[in-house]
């Protein structure tokens, strides 16, 4: 009796648990995605002929522009169930480039910006209603910038002028980045009809809408 109670008790818990993670009338359904995009390789930039406490004397290498750079995001769900944390908004000054070279956030975070190359940095933007200037820093000094206003920011380095990223404010939490290979992954979404966009800074922005169902994974692929 003591064991039927007890495998009882165990069931009736995993039944509460499913419940309290997928309230009732919403499935949790999953989204796969592949995007492509093409690739287009800069010349590196001629070597500079002074060194000093400012500026690196460095060379950029080529910059290889792929699915990594394209932001998948969900407009119209501002709030998604189930939502995996996510690390502090970082954009790392390092080599002479912002990493990574495009960055979302979503509206009201806080970014960082630290410093790891041997010379100053200087971060700013002019883009109107996030314009920021965070002043010449050298490394390991701490610098941040929270981001009030959604849209696209445009962030340079007033030392250096090659070097160039971008934020991309969202009034959503439902965003993802592609891996290298333009793989990206929504899970236990609402069942039901939703609104995808994907932006890249080049080739703008892609939008589409797909039908998700607990019953079965979604895939899409997005040529953008």
């Amino acid at each position: 009796m003591k064991r039927f109670l007890r495998s009882s008790c165990r069931f009736l818990f995993s039944v509460l648990g499913i419940c309290l993670l997928c309230p009732p009338g919403l499935s949790a359904g999953e989204l796969r995605g592949r995007v492509i995009v093409p690739r287009q390789s800069k010349s590196p930039a001629p070597r500079r002929y002074y060194k000093g406490p400012y500026r690196s004397g460095h060379a950029h290498g080529a910059i290889q522009d792929g699915p990594e750079n394209v932001v998948v995001y969900l407009p119209d769900l501002a709030n998604p169930p189930m939502l995996p944390s996510r690390p502090e908004p970082v954009m790392r000054q390092v080599n002479e480039r912002f990493v990574p070279h495009v960055l979302a956030v979503t509206r009201g975070n806080l970014v960082r910006f630290p410093n790891e190359d041997d010379f100053y940095h200087n971060v700013f933007s002019v883009v109107a209603g996030d314009r920021f200037d965070l002043g010449r820093y050298a490394k390991g000094e701490k610098a941040s910038n929270p981001f009030d206003t959604s849209g696209v920011v445009v962030v340079r380095c007033e030392i250096h002028s090659r070097m160039k990223a971008y934020i991309l404010v969202l009034e959503t939490e439902a965003f993802t980045v592609p891996d290298a290979s333009g793989s990206f992954v929504f899970p236990s979404l609402p069942d039901g009809r939703h609104r995808v966009a994907a932006w890249h800074p080049t080739s703008g922005t892609w939008e589409g809408f797909v039908d998700v169902s607990g019953d079965a994974p979604t895939s899409i692929t997005i040529t953008i």
